[in-house]
């Protein structure tokens, strides 16, 4: 589905281009990012169905998501969903979050910068699995940043609302984790050192399996 204007279908928050850092993954503003509550009214619920749409976030900059000012910058790349009880506008992300699509290295991947799979992409889209029941949902884009100081990274969030149409009936999606607390800062994900020598030859993804599985 196309968008007219940027945020047309996206809640804004408070902390501008500015990343978090590692002490973020333990606080409630994981779900959504800083200051997004006060803009939950703001956006569009996008009407989308299942096993036919597109969705996904464009970044709203002149660059890829790979950048070379003071060091090589990658990123792993996540969406979630999380089923709200009623209207999005009103929904805080405390239930459970779904992965739905990631972005990570290449399989084998050699250690270096040009195996990242999110290396120059401003787009992440995909179309919508058939097995997601209906309902109104938040769609999350997570960039984690593997940046120096090596284990330490940088946490980009935001939201989006989706109202769902699908005659799915199977099992419900899965496997959830909830924000905070899906993510420890132990996770061999937030522990990669990607400058290591020799550099490690497996980049594992923050978080459960995506769904379908």
């Amino acid at each position: 589905m196309a968008c007219e204007r940027a945020l047309e279908y996206v809640r804004e928050h408070d902390f501008g281009f500015m990343p978090h850092n590692n002490d973020f993954i333990t606080h409630p503003d994981f779900r959504r990012n800083t200051g997004s509550w006060n803009h939950r009214r703001e956006p569009k619920t996008a009407q989308v169905t299942a096993g036919k749409d597109v969705v996904g976030f464009n970044l709203h900059l002149d660059f890829g998501i790979y950048h070379r000012a003071l060091s090589p910058l990658n990123h792993t790349y996540q969406i979630y969903f999380s089923k709200a009880p009623a209207d999005v506008r009103d929904y805080d992300g405390s239930g459970g979050w779904f992965k739905v699509y990631q972005l990570g290295t290449t399989t084998p991947w050699n250690g270096t910068d040009q195996g990242w799979l999110t290396r120059d992409k401003k787009n992440f889209q995909f179309r919508l699995p058939n097995e997601i029941p209906a309902g109104q949902y938040l769609m999350r884009t997570e960039q984690m940043s593997v940046h120096p100081p090596y284990r330490q990274k940088e946490w980009y969030i935001q939201c989006a609302h989706l109202n769902i149409a699908s005659n799915y009936r199977g099992r419900m999606p899965g496997p959830t984790v909830r924000f905070p607390g899906g993510y420890n800062i132990n996770d061999a994900a937030i522990q990669l050192d990607s400058w290591a020598k020799p550099p490690p030859r497996f980049a594992p993804m923050p978080g459960p399996q995506i769904w379908p599985n």
